[in-house]
């Protein structure tokens, strides 16, 4: 756990959160800023700044997340993401699920 990090925080529930869903490893909240109808983070109990062969499985469990998601949620699509680099806001590995796009 990293003692600055927002998402550890919410993690070990120091910040009050809206917790969708949780696993072993990861926990599901709502995005405090949306940008789609349905827009939740899926993130990594552990912190987890970089990905590389050790978060295979981490991978593997959060696309297996968002599928439980899409189907709980009668979602005929949805997006999933994980942003990188620049686009991190927080150095703690999540994913971006979103659904319900305007068209």
């Amino acid at each position: 756990m990293n003692n600055d990090c927002v998402f550890c925080k919410i993690v070990k529930r120091e910040i009050n959160s809206d917790i969708k869903k949780e696993t072993d490893n990861f926990i599901v909240i709502s995005d405090i800023r949306p940008s789609a109808k349905t827009h939740l983070l899926i993130i990594s109990k552990e912190h987890i700044a970089n990905l590389d062969s050790s978060t295979d499985k981490l991978l593997v469990e959060a696309k297996n997340i968002a599928l439980d998601l899409q189907k709980e949620l009668n979602l005929d699509e949805f997006q999933f993401r994980v942003n990188w680099g620049k686009l991190l806001e927080i150095d703690h590995l999540h994913f971006h699920f979103l659904a319900g796009f305007n068209k």
